[in-house]
């Protein structure tokens, strides 16, 4: 891959850097947070920090404020409308960086992971980069063990490769985690949906990527996201994930998302349809026991490998219903956002539109 003729210690120095953490209610996490960002080794005289809280009410705004105090390039700002999108722009707007990167607050990121994103975005040239994500489980149960490896193989998060590969060069994706862009291309691209309240970074990425935009995942840049890990949000998250995927069609003109995404729609419909007409069409049973066998024996296959790579064999009987419960709750998710979408009447007004352009 070409590199513009620069050294990594001047792109670093003569670099100014905003990063932006949206959040709201994140007082287990913040702390922890800022204090890996604060132990990267990019230098403070060229950065700031912008907490963009959404009117957090669990004591969030109390351990952001205490921050601020010892750290003055760190900066609290209110986000009233309490939503990511909304959060985005608005640090983004705030920001006095030429470069802006936006970092999630329940994660924690390696001493490297500033610097290494700030020099490839200007050693690469390129448009938008990001590290690895490597999930971490929120407590040390055997079920919060196997949902982050399952959130981290290829079977359970198909095309997201910042999930689960180790690279030693920088990779061109149609996707990286968060963002690490320069402020002229945020703006350029009209910073972020905030109709979205979802789903907002897959249709940023597919904005860039049309735009002609190059994304680069970075080695050596890591961040440790704390993954959810008891049933009720984990399968909550995926079901509303799994809407948000389908809900952005009413609120873009594009298709804001990748085509890997509306597999769990496809999986769960097939189930369904296939299902009902077996009602009326008793062969349609062989139709519906060949979907569910297929998916068994890819779920089976998956979870034994991820008990190989565990070394442990529990992994192999608890594995196959994480990856089930999770397909299963996205893609009803979807199911649930095209019904959400069809009874939109904006949505059949754009639909119409569009038709009678092409007619």
């Amino acid at each position: 891959m070409r590199r513009i003729v620069d050294t990594a210690e001047r792109t670093v120095r003569t670099a100014r850097l905003s990063i932006v953490i949206p959040c709201r209610n994140e007082r287990e996490f913040i702390g922890n947070c800022l204090d890996s960002v604060l132990a990267n080794d990019f230098p403070k005289e060229e950065l700031e920090i912008l907490i963009v809280d959404g009117m957090s009410d669990d004591g969030t705004r109390e351990i952001v404020t205490e921050y601020t105090q010892r750290y003055p390039f760190i900066r609290l700002i209110d986000n009233p409308r309490r939503v990511t999108p909304y959060a985005l722009n608005i640090g983004i707007a705030a920001s006095r960086g030429e470069i802006v990167m936006r970092i999630d607050a329940h994660a924690m990121y390696s001493a490297e992971y500033v610097r290494r994103c700030v020099e490839a975005l200007r050693l690469y040239d390129a448009d938008n980069v990001g590290g690895m994500r490597r999930s971490i489980p929120r407590d040390d149960s055997l079920r919060g063990k196997v949902i982050v490896e399952c959130m981290s193989h290829r079977f359970g998060v198909g095309g997201s490769r910042y999930r689960y590969v180790n690279l030693t060069e920088p990779e061109p994706v149609d996707a990286v985690p968060f963002f690490c862009c320069r402020k002229e291309k945020l703006l350029e691209l009209g910073g972020f949906n905030e109709r979205l309240t979802r789903a907002q970074d897959m249709d940023f990425n597919i904005r860039l990527h049309r735009a002609g935009g190059k994304m680069l995942l970075v080695p050596g840049a890591t961040c440790f996201y704390y993954q959810r890990t008891d049933w009720t949000s984990f399968l909550k998250r995926a079901f509303s994930d799994g809407c948000w995927v389908v809900l952005g069609f009413a609120y873009a003109s594009h298709l804001p998302v990748s085509p890997r995404h509306l597999v769990p729609l496809a999986f769960v419909s097939g189930v369904v349809a296939a299902a009902l007409t077996a009602v009326f069409v008793p062969p349609a049973r062989w139709l519906l026991l060949a979907i569910l066998g297929s998916y068994l024996v890819a779920d089976l296959a998956a979870s034994i490998d991820v008990a190989r790579k565990a070394r442990d064999g529990r992994y192999a009987f608890m594995a196959p219903l994480v990856f089930a419960a999770f397909h299963s709750m996205y893609g009803l998710g979807s199911l649930w956002g095209c019904l959400k979408v069809a009874a939109m009447p904006a949505f059949w007004r754009k639909a119409a539109a569009l038709l009678e352009a092409k007619i």
